[in-house]
């Protein structure tokens, strides 16, 4: 089946389908054994998010299956779907949904899909919604693993380890193969789409339940300067999310008015922002992004409501100042 009859056969299905494997291939719905619940803490049931994203179609987005992902200890297939605005070119670059025990995200995103559509008519965008299906709707941390733990290796969605240099050894990836296939789809996609939709700006939301109060995150040229940063800050504070102005994080980085600069953490983000990868044994450009920002709501410190809200007022207004001035 081609991606554009994976897209029809998503879009044709009803909001309440759990979109198992049988599903995503246009099949019969699966069977009542494998329906997939959707984690009780108040998140929309993951239906329900598909079918809020699937509605971009309508607008002229192209819809593509990034992966169909089937963790070990589940029993039916999710996809990772990614959609894509009509317009090519410098694009910004919507991430969500990578940890699936940090919900805010991915339910932000169905509720500011208006603005996120208003966006894409007006410049590229490429929205990867909802990056861990299965860690959503099981309320899984990782693929393999529900919490973090120091102790055991979590295998994350946005491992980008196999891809970004050794620091250590350059010239050789950090990893010598992805550590999951779902990690090597989502990498993949995004070197493939990059040529298309170059990235220019990279958004990526995320939660933390260790932690009481909020940050962000800034991997891109402009560090800890990048004026969207400090626009972030602001929103967040504005939306009642409790700021950690100076410290550390709880992984010893330095935070300067709730912002910290570039890390090297194998991540996605750090991926989007390289300016060098290692892709099959070879030495290419990477992504470049030069504004590269990751929002950590704290989980344990809000209800889910309200860091839903300001994800949402994040997506809001970081989408008033990504448009292009009119001519």
């Amino acid at each position: 089946m081609t991606g554009m009859q994976k897209a029809a056969a998503l879009v044709s299905l009803l909001p309440g389908c759990v979109l198992a494997a049988a599903c995503a291939r246009g099949g019969p719905p699966p069977q009542p054994g494998a329906v997939i619940a959707t984690h009780a803490d108040g998140r929309a049931p993951i239906g329900e998010l598909y079918a809020a994203y699937e509605s971009l179609v309508a607008r002229g987005w192209s819809l593509d299956v990034v992966a169909e992902s089937a963790p070990e200890g589940t029993t039916s297939s999710l996809p990772i779907i990614a959609l894509r605005s009509p317009g090519k070119g410098p694009a910004v670059w919507i991430l969500s949904g990578i940890h699936g025990e940090e919900p805010a995200g991915p339910n932000a995103i169905a509720a500011a899909m208006g603005e996120i559509a208003e966006l894409g008519s007006r410049r590229p965008v490429v929205l990867l919604p909802l990056l861990n299906p299965h860690g959503y709707a099981r309320n899984w941390r990782y693929l393999n693993v529900a919490v973090y733990s120091e102790a055991i290796d979590g295998h994350s969605v946005g491992d980008s380890s196999h891809l970004l240099d050794d620091p250590d050894a350059p010239g050789r990836p950090r990893a010598s193969a992805p550590s999951s296939p779902e990690a090597d789809a989502v990498t993949r996609y995004i070197l493939a789409h990059a040529a298309d939709y170059p990235p220019a700006v990279s958004i990526d939301l995320h939660e933390d339940n260790l932690i009481h109060e909020g940050y962000v995150y800034s991997q891109g040229a402009a560090g800890a300067a990048d004026p969207l940063a400090v626009e972030a800050v602001a929103v967040l504070r504005n939306a009642g999310v409790p700021i950690k102005a100076g410290g550390t994080t709880r992984f010893d980085e330095p935070i300067a008015d709730g912002i910290i600069g570039p890390v090297t953490d194998s991540s996605i983000d750090e991926l989007m922002s390289t300016a060098s990868v290692i892709a099959d044994g070879q030495a290419r450009p990477g992504p470049q992004a030069r504004t590269v920002l990751v929002f950590e709501t704290p989980a344990a410190a809000l209800p889910l409501g309200q860091r839903i809200a300001a994800h949402a007022a994040l997506l809001r207004r970081l989408a008033e100042l990504l448009v292009p001035p009119a001519d």
